[in-house]
């Protein structure tokens, strides 16, 4: 099955870098000053690997440093915040395709209509992917 969402292919390209425009940076040589703008530029998850290397632990549930009077955790959402509010892909039919259609249909309504109609889900690709993957990675995009 072919199925050409091309716009979402370049969209989708064109935006999966998306990063804020200011990067931070730590002012002295201390760990804490280094996972505060890795958190701030990379996120919380690379901020913990870091951490790890040099034996420090930083909890996902409660405080653990400071980054200018402001939690780590705090500081890496607002960077997640930004990425997410920035990234805006437009999904639309490049052609009228029965299985073009029925992604479509997925993307709008969920996948219940669409499983009405085919039995096996796994068996209906979009954009290359499986329709439930597909759903879940766009679900949301302007259609």
């Amino acid at each position: 099955m072919k199925l050409q969402l091309l716009a979402l292919f370049a969209a989708t390209a064109a935006f999966s870098n998306t990063t804020s425009a200011a990067q931070y940076f730590n002012a002295d040589q201390k760990i804490e000053s280094k996972l505060c703008s890795i958190s701030a530029n990379q996120g919380f998850t690379a901020a913990r690997k870091v951490a790890a290397q040099h034996g420090v632990y930083l909890s996902r549930q409660s405080k653990s440093i400071l980054c200018n009077g402001e939690d780590i955790r705090h500081i890496a959402k607002k960077r997640d915040d930004k990425i997410h509010q920035q990234k805006v892909i437009e999904v639309f039919a490049k052609n009228s395709q029965t299985e073009t259609q029925l992604c479509m249909t997925a993307l709008q309504q969920g996948l219940a209509p669409v499983k009405a109609k085919i039995t096996d889900l796994n068996s209906l690709q979009c954009n290359g992917e499986v329709v439930t993957e597909f759903v879940k990675r766009y679900k949301g995009t302007t259609i």
